[in-house]
């Protein structure tokens, strides 16, 4: 089998564009600098045992936001604490540590950041503080943030045929009634 020549270096520029796409799409959602600045050993279970004592403390959290709340000037995030996966994505378990709140400088449109969207928050520990959560007296901890990522809702699955889902190739697909172009929603 003979390979064919790449002409005036054409194949090794489109090589290493695509190597730099494929590197930055794996990129962590939060900065290289702030990362370097995070205590690692502290967990959350030990922030919301004793916030006030990591005051000053850099923490990359993450979560199910619960609600947004615009105040004058900064936007409060009340979130479900949820452990984070390799790349800083809160995972889908029905396991949590506890609340946490977020306060963001400027204007965070609540139809944007609504309930039940994930997010990723590093920031500094700026204290704790306590709430009514039902009849129960919560003690919150809360984060300065410095960057947030919110992760893109999760697009549904198409309902199954009958005999199951359908099998896939590139712009056609099979299913039970045969072969046919692939519509996507």
């Amino acid at each position: 089998m003979k390979s064919i020549p790449c002409r005036r270096g054409g194949c090794g520029v489109a090589s290493v564009v695509m190597m730099l796409f494929l590197v930055s799409s794996c990129a962590p959602v939060i900065s290289k600098q702030l990362r370097q600045q995070v205590d690692k050993s502290l967990s959350f279970g030990l922030l919301s045992a004793d916030p006030e004592n990591y005051k000053g403390k850099i923490v990359i959290l993450g979560g199910v936001i619960i609600q947004t709340t615009p105040k004058p000037g900064e936007t409060e995030v009340e979130i479900v604490q949820k452990n984070l996966d390799f790349f800083n994505e809160p995972e889908n378990e029905d396991k949590s540590d506890g609340r946490f709140l977020v306060r963001a400088d400027g204007f965070l449109d609540p139809e944007i950041y609504k309930k039940d969207r994930k997010i990723t928050v590093a920031g500094e520990v700026i204290g704790s503080e306590t709430r009514k959560l039902d009849e129960l007296d919560y003690r919150y901890p809360v984060v300065k943030a410095m960057e947030m990522k919110l992760w893109p809702k999760p697009r549904p699955m198409p309902p199954p045929y009958y005999w199951g889902y359908p099998y896939y190739w590139g712009p056609y697909y099979w299913g039970p009634w045969g072969t046919g172009p692939l519509l996507l929603p």
